[in-house]
This record gives C-alpha cells, structure tokens and sequence, in this order.
C-alpha cells in the first residue's frame, strides 16, 4: 500500500510541477504578445506546453466518463485540424482535462498575479523609455490623437489587460474586497479611460463592477435560479447577435447606428477581398483561409474554426453556468457574462493563447461537475 501510495504521489507531483511549467510558459506569452517584442518560434512554444498540459494529463487519474468524453472531444479537435491546419481546439481539450487534479483556485492566483507582475513590468519598461512605446498618435475616430498604451502595443490592448487583471482579481479575492474596494477600481478605470479613450473598456469595468456589487451585496439573488438563467440568455443573445452583425453589416440603420459608437468594428469586416468574417465565409468546419483578423469576437469563432465547433462551445459555456447555478457559483456568473458581452466586440479571449480565455479554465474547474462524476472511480492511464 505504502508503495502505491508512493508512486501516485509521484505521478501527483510530475502533473503538478508540468502543468505549471505549461501555463507559466502560456502566460508569458500573452504577456510578450502585448509587448513590442515579436515572439520566436511561437508555434515551437505551443508545442511544448501541448505536450506539458498531455504529461499532466496522463499522470493524473480521471474517471471513465472524462477518458470518454476526452476521446470525443479529441475527435472534433482532430477533425477541426484537418479542416483548418489550425491544432488550437486540441491544444484546448488537453489543458481543460490538464486542469483535474489541480486547485483551480491557486491556479487562478498565480494566473492573477504573473500577468499582473508582467503588466506592470511593461508599464515601468515603457515609462523609463527602456522598452516599448509609452503613447502612439493615430487617427482615433477620424481625427490624430495622442492616447497611451504604456507597453502594450495599442490603447485598446491596454485597457483589455486591465479588465482582465480586474476581472480576474475580482474573482480571486471578492470576499475580501470591501465596498470602497470597488469605488477605488471604478475611479481607476475612469483615470484609465483618461489615458486610452476606450469607451468599450470604460463601459465593461463600469458594467462588471456594478454587477459583482450586486452579486455580493444582494444575497437573496445568490441562490436563485434567474440570474443563472439571464446569463445563459447573454451567451444565446451574443451568438444572435453575432450572426446578424455578420449577415447584415452595417446595412441595417440599427448596425450602423451601432457601428459609429464601436469604431467601426462592424463595418471593418468588408475591408479584405473576400469580406472576411461575413456570413458568407463561415463554414461547418471552417477551412484554413479563414485566418484573418477583426475584433468581433463570437464572429471571429464562427468563422475561425467553424460553425460546428462554435457553437458546441458556446453550448458547453452554457452548461456550465448551469452547473454554476447548482453550485450557487455567482461569481463565476459574473466572469461568463462579462467576457461573452466583451467578446461580442473585442476578440481578446478570441485567440491562439490560452492564457488569454479564463473560461477554459472555467471548463477545467468545472469538468466534473458538467460530465457528472463520481470521483471514486477515477482511474490513470499510468
């Protein structure tokens, strides 16, 4: 027994220790991405930790119904490969079914605070005129402006990592925050958006403070069935959304209407030849010509990996926010319906990395639950 117990503990620790290794490299990513510094041999780093996220994975026992449903899931993934040339639905699968085994919570922290450490990183770099441009004048809405990216490529790429470092801080640390916590990240966000002009970032920090204030402070909502189900409503809605933005365009007076509040995000999908994005390059399983790049974001799934493969991901999101209900979950509530209403027109959580899209590690958090598991009959391939 004594043996046993010694040779799980070591599988244990091998799991652990490449699972790390796997996401800190995947961070570090996202945080060179925003960076001025290009990225070598990025294709050769997703390999590595594919392989790192597979080590954790085959050294951590699962039950019979994850090897099944991972078997599955591998199948859409290879299909969508095949399809596309594009391996990021496999390189998803084995880091959700990576994450068993794991306290989501500490690995929630440690994503908080590396992608904090970097940002602020890039800040002082950018600041002390070391590395990376502190501002950049552009035309913004028709006229040249000066607006701040502190390090980070663009005004709008700054203050998405901001909302993401929120959000996420959010979630770690709700419990402990206190009401004037709140009215210091709100005043933040407001001298944030005094620097980047990102109206989009200025009305999602307002729109997901006040929602965790709800959350939190309305404890008789907590438990409750409806909010559960308005948020599920928010990820049918933004998929609607999404596929009229793509049919019509900016030919509908409310999309036009729409489109001059989103600088023209809308529109921007008739600037490639083929006018990407549109409905009309959007296939079941897409096809590898489908790689170009707009801020849409449900569109951007659509048409990047196809409708199949989209829409069985917006599914499993609302799966899970049912599960979520049945924990009484509300902060993971908050997280799911703020990033789905943010995807609709920013792409951020749209991308190759991983260490961008919280909601994948939602899925791994959430995995058990979602499949139904009994945790007594788990089983390890090693």
């Amino acid at each position: 027994m004594k043996d046993k117990e010694k040779i799980a503990s070591g599988f244990n620790r091998i799991s652990q220790i490449a699972f790390y290794l796997a996401l800190f490299i995947e961070l570090t990513i996202v945080i060179l991405d925003k960076s001025a510094y290009t990225i070598q041999y990025e294709g050769l780093w997703f390999r590595l930790t594919f392989v790192l996220f597979g080590i954790s994975l085959v050294t951590t026992k699962h039950h019979p119904k994850e090897w099944l449903w991972l078997a599955v899931f591998g199948v859409i993934g290879l299909i969508s490969y095949k399809a596309t040339g594009r391996n990021e639905i496999l390189r998803w699968i084995v880091f959700i079914w990576s994450c068993q085994g794991k306290d989501m919570k500490k690995v929630f922290k440690f994503t908080f605070w590396y992608t904090t450490a970097g940002c602020v990183m890039l800040f002082f770099l950018s600041v002390f005129g070391i590395y990376g441009a502190v501002a950049q004048e552009a035309v913004y809405r028709a006229e040249p402006e000066l607006r701040y990216c502190f390090g980070m490529g663009h005004p709008n790429a700054f203050h998405c990592m901001m909302l993401a470092i929120t959000w996420l801080g959010i979630y770690c640390y709700h419990e402990k925050l206190k009401w004037y916590s709140y009215a210091l990240l709100s005043i933040g966000h407001i001298i944030l958006y005094m620097f980047t002009k990102s109206r989009t970032g200025l009305l999602m920090s307002a729109g997901s403070i006040l929602l965790t204030i709800i959350l939190v402070y309305w404890k008789s909502i907590q438990g409750k069935k409806w909010p559960y189900l308005l948020g599920i409503a928010v990820i049918v809605g933004g998929v609607v959304l999404s596929v009229l933005m793509a049919k019509y365009n900016t030919t509908l007076p409310i999309f036009e209407k729409i489109d001059s509040y989103m600088t023209g995000r809308i529109y921007s999908l008739y600037d490639s030849d083929r006018d990407e994005g549109m409905l009309h390059t959007w296939r079941l399983w897409s096809e590898p010509r489908n790689n170009y790049f707009f801020d849409l974001g449900i569109v951007r799934m659509f048409y990047w990996f196809g409708i199949i493969p989209a829409t069985i991901y917006f599914l499993v999101q609302c799966w899970m926010l049912w599960c979520g209900y049945k924990k009484k979950d509300y902060m993971l509530l908050m997280m799911v319906t703020v990033i789905t209403i943010y995807t609709i027109f920013e792409a951020h959580y749209i991308s190759d990395y991983i260490g961008r899209n919280y909601i994948f590690f939602f899925l791994g958090m959430y995995l058990k639950e979602m499949l139904g598991v009994n945790e007594e009959k788990q089983t390890s391939v090693v």
